[in-house]
Formats: C-alpha cells, structure tokens, sequence
C-alpha cells in the first residue's frame, strides 16, 4: 500500500514540475521580456498581412498555431493580447456607436436642432471603440524579438 502512495505521488509530482513552452518576447533596446503562454487568446499578424485572432498552442520550437493556422516565428510580424472581454466590450460600443450617428442622420433629415449634437455623441462613441482596441500593446518584429522557450 506505501509503495502505490508513492508511486500515485511520483506521477502527480510529474505534472507539478513538468515545463511548459512559452513563447518569449524580449525588447530589442533595453531587454525587457514579456510572456504569452499556451491558452492565452492572442491577435497576430504576418509578413504576408494576414491576421488571426485565437488560442496560443505551441507546437514546436519554431513555430506555434492560432485558430488552427500554423505560424512560423520568423513569418511572425506582430502580436498582442486580445481577451474575450475587451473584445465584446469594443463591438458593442462600436455599434451604440454607429447606431447614434445613425440616429443623427435621420434627425437631421427630420429638420431636428438636436442632430448635430446626437452626431457628435456618436462619432466620440464610436472613436472611442478604437481607443479600446488601444488598450493592450501591439509588440512588433521591429522592436521585439520572438523565441520559444520551455519553462
């Protein structure tokens, strides 16, 4: 019975201390370094301008996959953060947004004093979705270097 205790132990202790690959971004001029571990919902884009927003798994050492996209590290031009939530939070501002200036134009159309005024409120709305998409760093090839890591 002691020995299978241990043995159930030896496994769990596997897991405590197995190492994770992460890929590992360090600042060009003054060496900071950031993280992006497995799982973490990331926005990329490529050399070739095409963009993916997913899951970050790691496949090998020179590569990783987004929303089943294969991407090499030297093909790679930008990444950032993209939470679920920011992202949500952004689509619905756009939208009250463009739905404010829409209610503007047809204001406006009805000879209404109040259409400029809903104009602005919307474009400053709607503007601010942008800010929002702001809010987390854009990390580029120019500035960053990527690596893979295992730690």
């Amino acid at each position: 019975m002691k020995n299978r205790i241990y043995l159930v132990l030896l496994f769990i202790s596997f897991t405590v201390f197995a190492q994770q690959k992460k890929l590992e971004i360090t600042n060009i001029k003054n060496g900071k370094v950031k993280v992006f571990e497995e799982n973490q919902r990331i926005k990329i884009r490529t050399l070739d301008h095409k963009k993916w927003v997913g899951n970050l798994k790691i496949s090998d050492s020179v590569s990783f996959t987004v929303n089943n996209h294969i991407v090499a590290l030297d093909s790679l031009q930008s990444i950032k953060h993209q939470p679920k939530v920011l992202g949500a939070v952004k689509t619905v501002v756009l939208i009250s947004g463009v739905a404010i200036v829409g209610a503007s134009l047809i204001a406006a159309s009805g000879g209404s004093d109040s259409a400029f005024l809903l104009f602005a409120v919307g474009a400053g709305t709607t503007i601010s979705a942008g800010v929002i998409e702001g809010l987390n760093s854009n990390y580029t090839k120019r500035k960053w270097t990527f690596k893979i890591v295992q730690r």
